[in-house]
């Protein structure tokens, strides 16, 4: 018998860990997760709290990030854990977002600075709970947004308890590079994976390569989000709830998978930087392939998975060279890149001359607006939890 947690259930649960970030009463997720309560002990569960921001006194706040429950009736020997998201008022929660670099993650892979030390301010509370609860058979670690990236890397560190790790996250940014994508989806298991994400939600497409999604190189659950563009809407649990209903995983409307070859990535960036062409601008499609084609260009430039592991550098910097040296290595590329650059330029509505000079700086001045832009859209959405 499948342990797996229907997807209405699971995003049911996401939601509720919201209802602590500021409460410390167990009994709000309760109110807030009816259909969990008969299989899993909400209000005797334990509450997490969890520090975000940049690490110092000044920024660094403990707030409320969700619970440890365990599981009853024909949940007994399971146990639930659910993250939470950023906060429409947690500006620290964003600071966290916003740190690219990676660092040595749970299991020895590089991995989201940011996302791992949210995540360790978590853990020694979940071990804790969990040792309470005595001999486990199933871990449910639920969450959304940033709360999805974070239970990624909780599910990646419990893997010393001995359970089957069931991981399900809604709207989740990446955690970690390929190697550690790659290694997390062989030791869960794919059938153990439950990604879910709406084709127009910014936050899954940040942070950008070399970070990469869990299940390694599938779809997932990809559902029609709201609109064709980049959309706030998209983001939010509720949207994410309809969307699920009460399907089982295997019969969610999953859409068709995006882009596929390198030749696809090249003619579609021909066609992008074509300032007289269709219009892309805001285009959640032009957006992925534009992501797309960035990991499809560093990786015939022999892009190495270490490549997060940046030292003082920026992941920025790092790509601006490498997407330079490879102007300086063939013609393709280099009208590969210069089309991406285009394409780029276009997304928000501005052009590039023909004429202007590819160096460095300018590629890290294009890339920089790409980050940036895509941050502000995916903050604003995440600003727009809790209305």
């Amino acid at each position: 018998m499948s342990t797996e947690l229907s997807p209405a259930r699971a995003a049911e649960m996401a939601d509720s860990a919201y209802a602590l970030r500021l409460s410390s009463e167990m009994l709000d997720a309760a109110i807030a997760a009816p259909t969990a309560r008969d299989a899993f002990d909400l209000v005797h569960g334990t509450r997490l709290t969890g520090g975000t921001g940049l690490g110092n006194s000044i920024v660094q706040q403990r707030t409320g990030f969700g619970y440890v429950a365990r599981g009853r009736n024909n949940r007994q020997g399971e146990c639930l854990i659910s993250v939470r998201g950023t906060f429409k008022t947690s500006a620290c929660d964003w600071l966290t977002n916003l740190r690219m670099a990676g660092v040595s993650g749970p299991s020895g892979f590089t991995v989201h600075a940011g996302f791992w030390a949210a995540a360790q301010t978590l853990l020694p509370q979940i071990r804790q709970a969990i040792r309470a609860q005595g001999d486990l058979s199933t871990i449910h670690v639920v969450g959304h947004s940033l709360g999805g990236a974070i239970a990624t890397l909780l599910a990646d560190s419990l893997g010393d308890t001995g359970c089957k790790l069931q991981l399900y996250t809604f709207g989740a940014p990446r955690a970690g590079v390929s190697l550690h994508a790659q290694y997390l989806t062989s030791r869960l298991g794919v059938a153990n994976i439950h990604r879910v994400y709406h084709d127009t939600d910014p936050v899954p497409m940040v942070p950008v390569f070399p970070y990469s999604h869990v299940p390694w190189h599938e779809n997932a659950y990809r559902l029609k989000g709201p609109g064709t563009v980049v959309c706030l809407d998209a983001h939010m649990m509720p949207q994410y709830r309809r969307s699920v209903g009460d399907c089982g995983w295997r019969s969610l409307p999953v859409l068709q998978s995006g882009p596929g070859s390198f030749e696809q990535a090249e003619a579609w960036l021909r066609t992008a930087a074509d300032a007289g062409g269709t219009s892309i601008m805001l285009s959640a499609t032009a957006l992925r392939w534009m992501l797309s084609a960035l990991g499809w260009i560093l990786k015939q430039l022999g892009y190495v998975a270490g490549l997060a592991v940046l030292g003082g550098a920026t992941i920025i910097d790092s790509l601006a060279q490498l997407l330079y040296s490879g102007v300086l290595q063939s013609v393709r590329l280099a009208m590969m890149i210069r089309n991406r650059i285009g394409a780029i330029m276009r997304f928000p509505g501005r052009t590039v001359a023909t004429t202007t000079n590819i160096t460095v700086s300018f590629v890290e001045y294009v890339l920089g607006m790409l980050f940036r832009f895509v941050s502000n859209v995916a903050t604003r959405a995440v600003d727009a939890i809790g209305r």
